[in-house]
């Protein structure tokens, strides 16, 4: 009897032991603390943070790879790009991108909207950025920490004397992505049709955002890839 009382003792030992150690295992993986700037993999794929909650933990990401050199990358269909579903939210990104996808898999014609099957094929929860979303990435690639009148198309200029956007870029080229260049569009659409470009002058030292056709992109853009952590 006293055999038995022992050996039950033990197994509950053993059990207490062993949910301390899984325990503190999930708590040092809940426990990672980022900050904007820093690198992370989201299975399997690298991104740059740049922004976060109060606790580090949680925040959004953007891929450093990116896609571009792909003529009218938003949509190539001239018919489907009439037919799609209007993607007018200006806040997120991953609800019109899951709207687009949704729609072009319907139609069996995701390979029609390159940028989208890009996000698709990166995994779940990818997302092309809405226009806020872009803006906030711009704004903590500038290393601003001024007001912006965004709804402003003329030209920017960039204070050279501080360039953290080149640190921003040497680290996705770190991370083996692609530096924040021309042409990032969004997913944002507005009553015209158009999308959000994202221009950058590296001669002049200027930016700005300008609209463009989402069914005339030219090879020049660059699709990038957000996701929330």
């Amino acid at each position: 009897m006293e055999h038995v009382q022992y050996t039950n003792f033990r197994k509950k030992i053993c059990l207490i032991f062993f949910l301390s150690i899984l325990n503190s295992i999930l708590l040092q993986a809940q426990s990672s603390i980022y900050k904007p700037g820093d690198i992370i993999n989201i299975e399997g794929v690298n991104a740059i943070v740049y922004e976060v909650d109060e606790s580090g933990t949680h925040g959004t990401a953007m891929s450093v790879k990116c896609l571009r050199a792909v003529k009218e990358m938003w949509c190539n269909d001239t018919k489907l790009g009439k037919l799609m579903p209007k993607t007018s939210n200006e806040s997120n990104g991953l609800s019109n991108t899951q709207c687009i996808i949704e729609f072009a898999k319907s139609k069996k014609a995701l390979s029609k909207f390159p940028v989208y099957e890009w996000c698709d094929n990166l995994g779940k929860d990818w997302y092309v950025p809405s226009l806020k979303e872009l803006e906030s990435f711009v704004n903590f690639w500038l290393g601003n920490e001024q007001e912006i009148d965004w709804d402003s198309e003329e030209e920017k200029e960039i204070d050279e004397s501080t360039p953290y956007y080149k640190k921003i870029n040497e680290a996705m080229i770190n991370a083996g992505g692609i530096p924040f260049i021309n042409g990032v569009f969004t997913s944002t659409v507005d009553d015209d049709g158009e999308v959000y470009v994202f221009w950058f002058n590296r001669h002049k030292h200027t930016w700005r955002f300008k609209k463009s056709s989402k069914t005339n992109l030219s090879k020049y853009y660059v699709g990038r890839a957000f996701h929330k952590f």
